[in-house]
């Protein structure tokens, strides 16, 4: 499983831990508001769950990323 996918399970798993609906999870999507949601308890388990599995993540790099694909993005593997 390439990064990408990897992350988008991360982000479908937290999803479910936070009792949100699921939702189509694409490297297009938006992480906020209009688009899959993610409040700051979700942002803060999701930086967690990077920070774990690949030693660093954007949240904490001082980076804001938009959409999955930003996220993707800063680990190189698009």
């Amino acid at each position: 499983m390439g990064k990408a996918a990897e992350i988008i399970a991360m982000i479908q798993t937290i999803l479910k831990h936070q009792a949100m609906p699921p939702t189509d999870v694409t490297l297009a999507s938006e992480l906020y508001d209009d688009g899959i949601g993610l409040d700051s308890l979700c942002v803060a388990e999701l930086s967690a769950v990077l920070e774990k599995t690949y030693g660093s993540d954007p949240y904490t790099s001082k980076q804001m990323p938009r959409t999955v694909s930003d996220i993707v993005s800063f680990y190189g593997d698009t």
